[in-house]
């Protein structure tokens, strides 16, 4: 059995944090640790997410995809202007993606089309994506930042629903509008970031809007800021409740092995 952690985090405690920076964990995250929860779980590679308080300075996670690139894969944090040169080295050291976090963002001005359109070309030129991580009900909002272009999208944790029967529709409205535009993904990921909305409800709604061969799933190891009380075989097995039995294999590998390019 072949499966896919889509979604954790490598970094050790001496790096420093961006300016401004919201968390930055005292403690060290290491590759191993991560990796020991891996057998138990049938996952066998993973996806590296470049943490935000390291911002642009992919140096980390980078290294760690080096160390094992067969069964590791990144996902950077750049700025819009990136060289193309700098681009082609991520491509090589196993990045398939960039993230925009925009989470605590409330003025999305500086992710204007003129900005980071030009970028999102480049990188759907190369096969990659952009993941997303949204604050909670804010997925309405990004329509405008790719109304001018059509690389895929991935959604992180479920795609940060809001809490009320309103914002809930709102998301799966705007996720509609992308999917119609673009290959669009969700990652079935932190059920304990959602304020307590029900996952599998979730994860129905995205299935019927996507179909199964959109979705991945992500452990989002090692739980920042939710370190307590975090089961990663739980939240594996958790995967069978929320999407079902028959469709966890799919998702697990055949799906993360085409968004992620592993063979």
């Amino acid at each position: 059995m072949l499966g896919v952690d889509c979604h954790a985090h490598v970094f050790s405690a001496t790096a420093p944090a961006v300016a401004g920076a919201r968390y930055r964990p005292s403690y060290a995250a290491r590759l191993a640790a991560w990796r020991a929860h891996w057998r138990p779980a049938g996952i066998t590679h993973g996806v590296l997410i470049q943490p935000s308080f390291f911002g642009t300075n992919n140096a980390e996670m980078l290294a760690t995809v080096a160390s094992d690139p067969s069964r590791l894969r990144g996902v950077a944090v750049v700025d819009p202007d990136i060289p193309e040169a700098q681009l082609a080295r991520l491509d090589a050291g196993g990045v398939r993606a960039i993230r925009l976090n925009l989470r605590g963002v409330a003025d999305l001005s500086s992710y204007s089309a003129e900005n980071w359109t030009p970028l999102f070309a480049r990188v759907h030129a190369l096969g990659w994506h952009v993941e997303i991580f949204l604050d909670a009900g804010a997925l309405p909002r990004i329509l405008p930042l790719f109304a001018q272009s059509n690389v895929a999208l991935a959604l992180d944790h479920f795609g940060s629903p809001g809490d009320t029967a309103e914002a809930m529709d709102a998301m799966f409205d705007a996720a509609k509008t992308l999917a119609g535009q673009r290959d669009l993904w969700c990652k079935f990921s932190a059920p304990y970031r959602l304020g307590g909305v029900d996952p599998t409800r979730l994860a129905q709604r995205w299935l019927a809007l996507l179909g199964p061969a959109r979705v991945v799933w992500g452990s989002d190891w090692p739980w920042t800021q939710h370190e307590r009380g975090v089961d990663y075989q739980k939240l594996r097995e958790g995967l069978e409740r929320w999407a079902g039995a028959a469709l966890a294999p799919a998702i697990l590998w055949d799906n993360a092995a085409r968004l992620y390019r592993f063979t």
